[in-house]
């Protein structure tokens, strides 16, 4: 077989090829750069926003994935602030029987889904939904008790007047 004439497909000389093969692998050893391919006015609209905004492109690109892909919000963290927000719900007169029925549907969905019956959640996710639930009915069960002590607390004194 005949060797081949590497100037004959590469008229910039071999070196040239060299520069670019080494070119590609540094780009194939870094996975956070990406190349984006995009059109010259998307590139345009982006740079002047960037510019308003004294950002680099780059940064506002990012800036914008980052607002159309935020960072999920766990399960439990959700829950937890579910369970703060009907604690301090159940605090407004004359709402208790209704929070108190939006409390129970939203437990019982999670009681459900804690039981396996949302095949979109995989098995991490369950056990957080499982210790999720753990602490919000920890805290109900508190609310309970402390109800109650006021309760007997009251219904006490009213004996002691009488």
């Amino acid at each position: 077989m005949d060797s081949i004439d590497v100037k004959h497909f590469y008229p910039h000389g071999y070196r040239f090829l060299e520069k670019r093969v080494e070119a590609l692998a540094v780009k194939r050893k870094n996975p956070e750069q990406y190349l984006l391919r995009m059109p010259k006015r998307l590139r345009d609209r982006i740079q002047a926003h960037a510019d308003r905004n004294e950002r680099s492109l780059n940064s506002e690109i990012l800036r914008a994935l980052e607002l159309a892909f935020p960072e999920p919000v766990s399960l439990s963290s959700r829950i937890s602030e579910v369970g703060i927000l009907l604690s301090a719900l159940r605090k407004v007169r004359g709402f208790e029987s209704a929070i108190d029925a939006v409390s129970q549907e939203i437990a019982d969905v999670m009681r459900d889904a804690a039981e396996g019956q949302d095949p979109t959640l995989d098995d991490e996710a369950i056990a957080e939904l499982k210790t999720a639930i753990l602490k919000w009915d920890g805290r109900r069960d508190v609310e309970l008790a402390k109800h109650k002590r006021l309760l007997d607390e009251k219904y006490r004194s009213e004996e002691s007047d009488k």
